[in-house]
């Protein structure tokens, strides 16, 4: 009997260590899976990191030509108008002569030349 309760005792001892064992190989398990996974996800951490950078830069230059565009769109406005000016003024200083001076208005009465009319028509 004595023998019989030792053989019981040693298997429950075994099966005790076995199911330790397989628990331990289960956690092991989880754990090279865990870090696998942590791996796979610091990757991705990684790529989107370095494509929001990409993206920054991209900001940054798009918004440094954005700031340049508006500065020449602000100078060509500027000569724009100062050419407007320009036009207006001498159309009224030419109109002001023409109505004031007989030789001016006789001058821009004579008709241009067909050959000097094409020089500017192209």
């Amino acid at each position: 009997m004595m023998a019989q309760a030792k053989l019981i005792i040693a298997g429950l001892v075994a099966l005790a260590f076995l199911g330790l064992f397989s628990a331990a190989a289960v956690y092991r398990g989880n754990a090279i899976a865990a870090e696998a996974e942590t791996a796979r996800v610091q990757a991705s951490l990684d790529l989107a990191l370095d494509a929001n950078k990409v993206s920054a830069a991209t900001i940054d230059r798009m918004q440094k030509q954005d700031a340049a565009n508006d500065k020449i769109a602000a100078d060509l406005a500027v000569k724009l108008a100062a050419a407007n000016t320009a036009l207006i003024e001498t159309t009224t200083a030419r109109a002001d002569l023409k109505g004031k001076d007989e030789n001016a208005r006789s001058y821009l009465d004579t008709p241009v030349p067909d050959s000097v009319r094409r020089l500017y028509d192209h």
